[in-house]
Parts: structure tokens; sequence; C-alpha cells
């Protein structure tokens, strides 16, 4: 499980960070409403990265009550779905970061915000390669050598 989640976490961030590329584009020149671009995000987005935008999208609409601050939604978001992900602590808080300046500001401010969260990811990302690399195999081996030793001990 612990490798998988190893290879999951690469994965995810390069999802991310095609999604905050979308988030972007929508913004900038689409002029598109935020809770709009985060439906639109959820619908190209896998499990359970899609559950973030789509929770962040309804927060902001008023679904479950009063509608919430882009800001307030997005970290609503992200504390509910952030444990289902494969994201590392160090992940989920340049993504809380990014959400200070969600819908707060003019759109190249946000524009700014964004591109320095995705360089940010991009490097997280380069990290997780290599610790999947690092540890991914460790991880796996360790998993059939404990199951081969629980066979003989059981024999």
């Amino acid at each position: 499980m612990k490798a998988a989640q190893y290879a999951a976490r690469p994965k995810q961030l390069r999802l991310l960070n095609h999604a905050l590329q979308r988030l972007e584009t929508a913004i900038v020149y689409g002029h598109t409403p935020l809770s709009s671009a985060f439906t639109d995000i959820s619908r190209q987005m896998p499990s359970p990265l899609q559950l973030v935008f789509t929770e962040a999208a309804q927060a902001m609409n008023g679904a479950d009550g009063p509608p919430l601050t882009a800001r307030e939604a997005w970290d609503q978001a992200w504390r509910r779905n952030g444990k289902k992900t494969a994201l590392a602590k160090e992940d989920i808080r340049i993504l809380n970061e990014l959400g200070y300046s969600l819908g707060v500001s003019d759109r190249e401010d946000q524009r700014k915000h964004i591109r320095h969260a995705v360089k940010q990811l991009e490097q997280e990302e380069s990290t997780a390669r290599e610790e999947h690399q690092r540890y991914g195999t460790m991880c796996r081996s360790l998993g059939v050598l404990s199951g081969l030793l629980a066979v003989i001990l059981m024999y």
C-alpha cells in the first residue's frame, strides 16, 4: 500500500499542475467565475482530486448552507478530502496558500499566485518521483518478503 502511495503522489501532483493551469486559463482568458471553473475542472479530474474541486464549487454555490468565499471553500475542500489523496503535507500547504489569493485579487495577481503554486508543485513532483524510485521498490520488496516470512513461519 505504501508503494502504491509513492507511485500515486507524482501522478496526482502532475494532474494538479494541469488543473491549476486550466484554472489560470479560465480566470485570465475566459473570465470564468471560480465556482464554474472548479466545476469544469472537476469533470476532467479522477477521484479523489475530483472531490476537492467538486466540493469547492458546491460550497461556493451554497449547496450545503450559506455560500462560502473562494478561500473558505478551497480550504474546506482540502481539509475534508486532502487525506484521501496521496499528497504530502507540504503539497497541501502549497495548495492552501494558493487559496488565500483565489477570488480576492485581480486576474493578473491570481495568475501570479497560480503560477507560483505550479512551480512549487513541479518541484514537489520531482521530489516525489525520486522518492518513488528510491522507496517504492523497497516497500514492494519488503511487502513480498514479509509475506514470504509469514508463510514460512506458518509452515
